[in-house]
């Protein structure tokens, strides 16, 4: 499962922006808010299922742009 994170100028926290099976689904979403919005930058991540101690969702950093 493929995470993708969206934070714009100035936000506290990013936004999640969707949840895709493939890889190639969340970096076509993530371009394409890209290409609306320039001034954002995302986050892609990709999770196992598993949690660590704490009971967070343990999570890959794929691609950040």
């Amino acid at each position: 499962m493929y995470h993708l994170f969206v934070e714009r100028e100035n936000a506290f926290s990013p936004d999640s922006a969707g949840e895709f099976a493939e890889l190639e689904d969340a970096q076509k979403a993530a371009k394409e808010a890209k290409a609306a919005d320039p001034t954002i930058t995302y986050t892609i991540e990709e999770s196992t299922g598993g949690f660590n101690s704490y009971g967070d969702l343990l999570t890959t950093v794929i691609e950040r742009g």
